[in-house]
C-alpha cells in the first residue's frame, strides 16, 4: 500500500489541501519524543506513541491539560515556545512518509492547484517545507500566526478566499479530527488518514473516509 491509494480520491478535484505535520511529513515519534522531555523538565510522567494518538488534539491547550501540564496562559505560552524550539531542532532527523514526494509532483504536474494548511506557525512551516525541498510543490502554504497551535479554520477560509475554485471542487487531507472540523467549517471533502497523530479508532468516530495508504 502507498500514498498513491489516496489518488482515487483526488481524481476530480481541482484544488487539494494537505495537513503537513503526521499526514505528509513523518514526525509522529519525534513529537512524542519532544513532549517527553517537556514532560520530563516539568517533573511529569512521560507519554508513549499510542496514549499520544488516543489524545492528542487541537487546540493543543486542551492536550497538554491531560498530560499534566500547567497550562495558566504564561506557562502554555513558554511550553509552546519550549516544544518548537526543540522540535524544530530536530526536524533534521525527520522524513516525508513513503510516495509524498511522487504524490505532490503528480498532483502538481497534472495542472491542479495544491496547497499547505497547517496549525504550525507560518514561520516555521515555510522552513519545514523548504527543509524536505517540496515548497516549489505547493501553489500556497498557510500556517497560523503564533506557536500555540490553535484551530485553523480561519487561516482555512483566508485560503479559501484567494482560490478561485469552488468548494465542491476542493478537498482537504488530514490527520486529525480537526481537519475534519475545518473541512466541515470550509464546506468542503474531507479524507483523513491513520498514519499520523491520532489513532483510526478515533478518527473513525467521527468520519466515514479513513484509509490506510502506509
Amino acid at each position: 500500500m502507498g500514498m498513491d491509494q489516496l489518488k482515487t480520491h483526488l481524481h476530480d478535484k481541482k484544488h487539494v489541501i494537505w495537513d503537513w505535520n503526521g499526514t505528509l511529513l513523518s514526525d509522529l515519534e519525534h513529537a512524542v519524543r519532544v513532549v517527553n522531555q517537556l514532560l520530563t523538565e516539568e517533573g511529569l510522567a512521560t507519554t508513549t506513541v499510542d496514549h499520544y494518538k488516543k489524545i492528542f488534539g487541537f487546540p493543543v491547550l486542551d492536550y497538554y491539560k491531560k498530560l499534566g501540564f500547567d497550562t495558566s496562559p504564561a506557562k502554555f505560552s513558554e511550553l509552546c515556545e519550549r516544544f518548537n524550539t526543540l522540535f524544530h531542532d530536530g526536524l533534521h532527523a525527520c522524513s516525508l512518509w513513503p510516495g509524498v514526494r511522487e504524490v505532490l509532483t503528480d498532483i502538481k504536474s497534472s495542472g491542479r492547484l495544491q496547497s499547505l494548511l497547517s496549525a504550525s506557525e507560518h514561520g516555521h512551516l515555510l522552513n519545514s517545507v523548504k527543509l524536505f525541498d517540496v515548497h516549489h510543490l505547493f501553489d500556497h502554504v498557510v500556517g497560523i500566526q503564533d506557536k500555540l497551535a490553535g484551530s485553523k479554520v480561519d487561516f482555512g477560509r483566508k485560503l479559501m478566499a484567494r482560490v478561485p475554485i469552488d468548494p465542491s471542487d476542493t478537498i482537504l487531507i488530514g490527520d486529525t479530527d480537526h481537519d475534519l472540523e475545518v473541512a466541515q467549517a470550509l464546506g468542503i471533502d474531507v479524507v483523513l488518514v491513520e498514519h499520523g497523530h491520532q489513532c483510526p479508532t478515533r478518527l473513525k468516530a467521527v468520519h466515514h473516509t479513513v484509509v490506510k495508504v502506509l
